[in-house]
């Protein structure tokens, strides 16, 4: 009888492995190039016209694992000193395949009683995200949960990369996302529309594409619902411009600067 359960557990994984394998070889990137190790881009925050923060994102490295590029990604997510509505401080790290889904995410959350860290390893052989939270003091581990996956997973990051990854085409997505140890659907509306778009850190309009849809989660900032984003029509695809809802209203988010060999936003033509 053990015997057969190791023969009918072995049986099991190869054949949701097969099943993974398949959804993950059927993902393909309109944009590829959006990854590039050495990006850093910097967004304002601004709620009403108020600016409450900053978002810094990296690209850190790359490498391989199981015949998949990975690249390692970092977000620094910090409210302004001395707001009295607000005072939020967060690092994210994730690490996105060049088919764009998450293999790994760490946070570090900063609270009124401390650091917090949230850990999820995602493992498409075995069919299964491992979830880790606990406090950084001591790295006290007070929550671990084992939840079976059977198609690409993202995360709070890793799911910006995605919609950069798959912007620039007319198609609607429903993605799966693994965040506060609960899995959700966000759906994902991509344009080919293009629409001459102005932030303050260029004195022209630059050429982007169009997307919306409803989270399926509650994220940084309270971030849930509907949201409204434009992307530059280039292979970088980069996000120049936001709108999100969060439990007190809007909030607006904007490139404020940049680093990426080579780029420039695009002109907008015409």
């Amino acid at each position: 009888m053990k015997k057969f359960l190791i023969i009918f557990s072995l049986i099991f994984y190869i054949v949701l492995f097969a099943q993974i394998e398949e959804k993950i070889k059927s993902h393909n990137p309109i944009n590829p190039g959006a990854l590039k190790v050495g990006e850093e881009l910097t967004y304002i925050v601004r709620y009403t016209f108020i600016p409450i923060g900053e978002i810094k994102l990296k690209i850190l490295r790359k490498y391989n694992k199981d015949g998949r590029t990975v690249y390692e990604t970092k977000a620094n997510i910090d409210s302004y000193e001395g707001l009295p509505f607000v005072d939020l401080h967060s690092i994210y790290t994730s690490h996105v395949t060049d088919k764009f889904f998450s293999e790994f995410f760490f946070a570090l959350d900063k609270h009124s009683y401390g650091w917090t860290f949230t850990k999820y390893d995602f493992d498409y052989k075995k069919g299964y995200v491992i979830a880790q939270r606990g406090f950084r003091d001591g790295w006290q581990v007070h929550f671990h949960d084992t939840v079976k996956i059977n198609q690409p997973i993202q995360d709070g990051l890793s799911i910006y990369y995605y919609a950069r990854g798959f912007a620039r085409q007319q198609k609607s997505f429903d993605i799966v996302t693994y965040l506060n140890e609960n899995m959700s659907v966000t759906k994902i509306n991509f344009y080919k529309q293009t629409y001459p778009v102005k932030i303050d850190a260029v004195d022209y309009e630059i050429d982007c594409v169009r997307l919306d849809g409803v989270l399926g989660y509650t994220g940084i900032f309270g971030l849930t619902g509907n949201y409204e984003g434009y992307f530059t029509n280039d292979e970088a695809c980069i996000p120049v411009k936001a709108t999100l809802k969060v439990i007190i209203g809007n909030i607006n988010i904007e490139l404020k600067s940049w680093k990426r060999d080579g780029w420039n936003p695009p002109k907008r033509k015409g």
